[in-house]
């Protein structure tokens, strides 16, 4: 349930749903979390901030907090605690995960509504983007790897819209990777949502077309970033410029190779340019009518070679950030099995951790086994590769692990 109380009400072991005013008001780049240090409550009570809700599903109420203090589990502000109040979670990664879910299907609810609306020429709830972009952020920020790995499963009747959720995604943590503020972590959200939204005028008959475009169908479809630039305009000022920018300029090229401006090196913005990497990756690495999607580790390592393409130094922060071996990945193991990256180990980027799901010895699919590389006693590691496979050309079929 959520609730409003006074930032002075706050006590460690809330989960705080959102902050009740501007981001310029307090120091917290999220806006959902649970509050588990000193520091956190500090920073809280000493900021401009005057109210916020809290969700009493995921932390605790201030009942609970009274009556713990009551029970002398607790003292105030002005004593020692003797116990830190965090409420009992069962298995937080499977709720992580659950709660990714949510916002997965949310977001795809959301974005196809947002390109009906364009579609029909009405107004874009840009409120409700900002918030998706938020949630997606605090998704991200509660379980880095579950919101990406759900985010690459997509049917056939739904590519456009959740590969703008995925873009969305891949957008927010290539922005935290980067360094950049909390006010540019937003709107790299908003953008990834946004960035294809002129694809409401391309015929379906094209956009899923099971083959190669004709020279006349592929003029159609580079129209779509100055389409979906104009609908942004009508936004304006609600839709910050940064966002049309990346929705415009997308498909640029850093040798000027691309469309629609034919714009170079610094001439595209930062913005833009983690655009195009997070763009592509998703594109390259989905199943689509005309061809399976290549394997992510593979698809870095053949868009490293793409010379003229990206940004070197921003694609090198976005294979940071998603690992050598993103999730999805399919790994030869030293125990004679294929298994797919499911996680991450953010401090041991070349141990992730897997689901086994195919005996190369039996020569058959077996049971996921969930086995944690960087473990010292997990029995298996890596088999070195020259360069990675695209398993996507062996014709494996390579199940749904979700963590």
């Amino acid at each position: 349930m959520l609730k409003r109380i006074s930032v002075s009400q706050l006590r460690i072991g809330m989960y705080i749903h959102e902050l009740c005013g501007s981001w310029l008001d307090h120091s917290f780049w999220r806006s959902r979390f649970l509050i588990e240090q000193d520091s956190h409550l500090s920073r809280l009570q000493g900021s401009k901030l005057e109210w916020v809700w809290i969700d009493t599903d995921r932390g605790l109420d201030v009942e609970t907090v009274a009556a713990q203090v009551a029970a002398g589990s607790t003292s105030d502000r002005s004593g020692t605690r003797a116990q830190t109040l965090v409420p009992v979670v069962d298995d937080p990664a499977r709720k992580a995960s659950e709660r990714a879910q949510g916002v997965r299907d949310a977001s795809g609810d959301l974005v196809a509504q947002m390109f009906s609306d364009a579609q029909l020429g009405r107004r874009l709830d840009v409120k409700q983007i900002e918030r998706l972009a938020r949630d997606v952020a605090d998704s991200i920020d509660e379980h880095p790897d579950a919101l990406l790995s759900l985010a690459r499963i997509k049917r056939a009747d739904q590519y456009t819209y959740m590969h703008s959720v995925a873009v969305a995604a891949l957008m927010t943590s290539l922005a935290r990777e980067l360094g950049l503020p909390a006010e540019q972590v937003r709107l790299a959200g908003m953008a990834g949502l946004l960035h294809d939204i002129g694809k409401v005028g391309i015929p379906e008959k094209i956009l899923n077309k099971a083959g190669r475009l004709t020279d006349e169908e592929f003029e159609i479809v580079k129209r779509h970033p100055a389409e979906g630039a104009a609908i942004l305009r009508r936004e304006e000022p609600e839709i910050p410029p940064e966002i049309v920018d990346v929705c415009l300029h997308h498909h640029e090229r850093m040798d000027g190779r691309g469309y629609p401006d034919g714009l170079a090196g610094g001439q595209i913005s930062l913005l833009a340019r983690m655009g195009a990497i997070c763009d592509v990756y998703d594109a390259i690495t989905s199943n689509r009518p005309y061809k399976k999607g290549w394997d992510p580790a593979f698809s870095l390592g053949k868009m490293a070679e793409w010379e003229g393409h990206f940004d070197a130094e921003i694609l090198a922060a976005f294979t940071r950030a998603l690992g050598r071996y993103p999730v999805g990945s399919i790994l030869s193991l030293t125990s004679g099995e294929l298994a797919v990256v499911v996680a991450q180990n953010r401090d041991v980027p070349d141990a992730p951790v897997v689901k086994v799901f195919y005996s190369n010895r039996l020569c058959q699919y077996t049971a996921g086994r969930r086995i944690d590389l960087a473990d010292p006693d997990c029995g298996c590691r890596i088999v070195p590769a020259v360069k990675p496979v695209d398993w996507a050309q062996s014709g494996l079929s390579l199940p749904s692990f979700i963590d």
